[in-house]
């Protein structure tokens, strides 16, 4: 390296460990959340209290349905297996499930008795929303697995329950999503879709207050921080800041990469058995992805067919004469000219909108995002 090429690298170096994002992000690993500091990291209770508040559509938060709508997509829409259930996008945007009347409560105990055998069966469910219409229960694991046969215990005694609902949900949730529920009626979800899809979006919300953002941030610390005895966060929660400072300052990272283990990331392969959401690649490596014929995005909402298309060189959304510089932005104009300009609620643009393909088949943004990552990570292997 040149004496000028030296100079030039200090500069960069220093600009980086000067910029706010990297300031940010560094005092970040640096903090303690109030969660930790009462000892309460990994206490499943805890979580599921703090979750019995996010989604409640009663709750302080003041963010009505917004955040049980978000839990509900995720459960319906993009669950760890994939599992697929009666409740469509759709369904959960509509009125028709009255979401508003929905009570959430933790550790319900209920019992019933087993018809083939003549047992007593009894359960503790950790979350347990309920309105006239539907029933969640979840089973919340952080650092404890299944005991033996839980799940299906709790099967069996949901089905002999002497009540009844059109929707019923069994939710298994977990910090590792390698830990799955033995009884396959329960939807497997994690922490990390639940900040992706729940708690990303609320944190972003206009009408989020100031101090509800400061506990929705206290938790994502929560969940980001590796505890004793735990290899690993909870959810990986600055994955775009670490993006965005890497594609800004590429060169002088790769230098240290390749200075302390004499590779850049571009050489490392892609474990695609890791439980990295492998998914979540940014917006750009799909777009430059796509070719003329790729470019028209589709939504259904409400009834009404929108229709909008990507500019493939900056990957900005036109709609109705107007550029978005994002999906979501994108997704908000489209709803608004539905259902005014004055509702705010936020979409993930990249479950509002479908591709449509040259012979007129259509697949969600989601999809056609965790199609392009396993062929990027099988390309690098």
């Amino acid at each position: 390296m040149s004496m000028s090429d030296t100079k030039e690298f200090k500069s960069q170096l220093n600009n980086m460990i000067s910029d706010p994002d990297f300031l940010y992000l560094q005092d970040t690993f640096e903090k303690e959340s109030f969660f930790q500091l009462l000892g309460f990291g990994h206490r499943e209770l805890v979580h599921s209290a703090f979750i019995s508040w996010l989604v409640s559509p009663t709750s302080s938060l003041n963010l009505g349905t917004f955040p049980l709508k978000r839990f509900l997509y995720y459960i319906c829409e993009e669950n760890v297996l994939g599992a697929e259930t009666d409740l469509s996008f759709a369904k959960i945007e509509s009125e028709d499930l009255r979401l508003e009347e929905m009570e959430v409560a933790t550790e319900v105990g209920e019992s019933a008795i087993d018809p083939s055998t003549g047992e007593k069966l009894s359960g503790r469910f950790d979350l347990y929303l309920t309105n006239d219409m539907m029933r969640i229960v979840v089973e919340n694991k952080v650092l404890a697995r299944e005991n033996k046969d839980q799940t299906d215990t709790y099967t069996k005694i949901l089905n002999n329950l002497d009540d009844s609902f059109d929707y019923e949900l069994k939710v298994f949730l977990s910090a590792d999503r390698t830990v799955q529920p033995k009884c396959p009626e329960f939807i497997h979800v994690d922490y990390q879709g639940l900040y992706d899809y729940v708690i990303a979006p609320c944190l972003n919300h206009p009408k989020v207050s100031t101090a509800n953002k400061n506990l929705l941030e206290q938790y994502v610390l929560n969940l980001r921080l590796v505890h004793r005895g735990v290899n690993k966060p909870m959810a990986k929660v600055n994955d775009e800041l670490c993006i965005s400072i890497y594609n800004k300052y590429k060169e002088v990272l790769d230098e240290i990469y390749d200075a302390v283990k004499n590779e850049t990331p571009e050489e490392r392969k892609v474990k695609t058995s890791s439980s990295t959401r492998t998914s979540k690649i940014p917006w750009r490596d799909v777009y430059s992805r796509l070719n003329e014929e790729e470019k028209k995005l589709e939504s259904t909402y409400g009834n009404v067919i929108t229709e909008a298309e990507v500019d493939l060189t900056t990957g900005h959304i036109l709609f109705e004469g107007k550029e978005y510089s994002s999906l979501s932005s994108s997704a908000i104009a489209a709803v608004n000219s539905i259902k005014g300009e004055d509702y705010t609620d936020r979409y993930n643009g990249w479950a509002f909108w479908s591709l449509v393909y040259p012979d007129g088949t259509k697949k969600k943004l989601t999809d056609v995002r965790s199609e392009i990552a396993l062929d990027m990570a099988q390309e690098e292997e």
